[in-house]
């Protein structure tokens, strides 16, 4: 006699998610176990605070900035001194047996410093005093002295720019290094943020296998039941058995998976082994991207053309300064100064007071070698510089929009995929419905309802891997346009990283 059985009920469409979400919440670890929740952003800041490639990497920027404080001490003025005391013992005339002591005292000190525009100025006090035995009037006399003095390149040397191109270079340097640190973070954040994302999938797909073995199970069940009741032959009970090994092998697998996943994950973060990771999907995002605002971004923030842009810069400005270091070198220099002299200090400095004995002077210095071929060179070799940098941005630029409409293709096409696969788990979730009612009906075999399964389960896995592919695509998508640090929330401070609130300082 035919007896209905139990109906067997596989997981509605919306306990899945719950499922998925359950599992990623609270994943499955040892017990008293630590458990770190962590969403997508903890992840990606926790990986560009603590990996240690960047750590050092850090450094240059950094060092690269004492270079413009050490460019810039150009404008440190100079002080310097000198104490000098010479003497002499000698005959005043042959055949005498007198002899001329004299001693001289020298103390000078005087402080120089550049001006921006390539001047050079100084201040300088002279002081000699002089003594012998003579016994004349010039035998005892002191000579203060002080002079303000200047040169002005008029050609060769002439503006800020020439004066600074030190400043210039070192501080092109520091945003070079800052380019490269930028790029290594966010190879690091795409790094983590992916890695994140691959354990999420791995768990969804662990909990879609854990549903693929519960309904595997049930069908033996079941099963197991129709060969007690006499309505199923007993050799049928080795399609279910061979279901519910093929599940559990795959459940394995999962598992497995998903350890490597998050063992991955630990490493990244610098975080003890065994600690449990608690992970949520982050939210979908919209893939309504303008291509304009995202090559625009790129051209803005990538990185690379940064780089490659700093790199311009400097060519140009050492194509220039070589130009002007081409020219003769003309220079007016003029000096101006008081002078004192008497047998006495007090007298004598009454006399500078007084300006007494004035003294200046002006004049012009020229100089050029002859042919000037060293100079000619420069120029031709910074002219090429110049232009190599020119083409190698323009072919970052190239490669960076490509990147980005790649990118932005992928990001279409992974969220379409999102739709497609929605619709075959709804149609095989349909069909598994079917061949169970049917089963019931002694209209589908066992193998026929675990084959189904198996496609539900594909179909499922399919679903998280879009889903996955999807914010991956974001993160690539990101990291071609250079903001995911900003989109992660990482914002980047200090002097030594922030080279754009460098500018202007003293």
């Amino acid at each position: 006699m035919y007896r209905m059985t139990t109906p067997l009920k596989i997981p509605p469409p919306r306990a899945l998610p719950l499922l998925i979400v359950l599992l990623c919440a609270f994943p499955i670890s040892a017990a008293g176990a630590e458990t770190l929740t962590l969403s997508v952003g903890d992840t990606v800041r926790m990986a560009v605070e603590r990996n240690l490639g960047l750590q050092v990497a850090t450094y240059s920027p950094a060092i690269a900035e004492t270079g413009i404080r050490k460019a810039r001490a150009i404008y440190d003025p100079l002080l310097s001194a000198l104490v000098d005391h010479q003497g002499s013992n000698l005959q005043a005339a042959p055949q005498s047996f007198f002899v001329d002591r004299q001693r001289n005292f020298q103390f000078d000190a005087s402080i120089s410093r550049l001006l921006p525009s390539g001047a050079t100025t100084s201040l300088s006090f002279n002081n000699f005093w002089s003594r012998d035995n003579l016994g004349l009037p010039a035998s005892r006399f002191a000579r203060p002295q002080l002079v303000l003095s200047f040169s002005q390149p008029l050609l060769q040397g002439l503006g800020r720019e020439v004066t600074e191109r030190g400043i210039t270079t070192a501080d092109d340097a520091t945003d070079s290094a800052l380019a490269d640190w930028t790029q290594q973070a966010l190879n690091t954040a795409a790094t983590a943020r992916n890695q994140y994302l691959a354990l999420v999938k791995a768990r969804e797909t662990l909990a879609t296998r854990q549903a693929s073995l519960a309904l595997a199970r049930e069908v033996q069940a079941q099963n197991e039941g129709r060969v007690a009741a006499g309505v199923l032959a007993a050799y049928q009970l080795q399609d279910s058995r061979l279901g519910v090994l093929q599940a559990r092998k795959n459940l394995l697998d999962a598992k497995r998976a998903e350890d490597d996943a998050a063992d991955q994950l630990r490493a990244t973060l610098h975080i003890e082994a065994g600690t449990a990771i608690a992970t949520t999907p982050p939210p979908p995002g919209t893939p309504e991207v303008s291509e304009t605002d995202a090559l625009r971004t790129a051209m803005r923030r990538r990185p690379d053309i940064v780089k490659a842009r700093v790199a311009v810069h400097t060519a140009e400005f050492n194509e220039k300064v070589s130009r002007n270091l081409a020219l003769p070198s003309l220079a007016l220099q003029g000096s101006g100064g008081i002078t004192g002299l008497d047998r006495s200090y007090g007298n004598a400095f009454g006399d500078m007071s007084g300006a007494k004995y004035p003294n200046w002077s002006v004049g012009l210095s020229f100089s050029v070698p002859i042919g000037n071929n060293s100079a000619r060179a420069d120029v031709a070799a910074n002219r090429m510089i110049a232009s190599q940098a020119r083409t190698m941005l323009a072919a970052t630029e190239e490669s960076a929009a490509l990147e980005v409409r790649t990118a932005l293709r992928a990001l279409t096409s992974a969220h379409e995929q999102i739709g497609v696969t929605e619709q075959g788990v709804t149609a095989a979730e349909v069909l598994m419905d079917s061949y169970l009612k049917r089963q019931q009906l002694g209209l589908a075999t066992t193998k026929d309802v675990l084959d189904v399964s198996a496609g539900l389960t594909q179909a499922r896995e399919n679903l998280t891997a879009a889903r996955a592919d999807y914010q991956t695509a974001f993160t690539n998508l990101w990291k071609a346009t250079g903001e995911l640090l900003d989109r992660q929330g990482i914002r980047l401070k200090g002097n030594a990283i922030a080279s754009r609130e460098r500018k202007g300082t003293p």
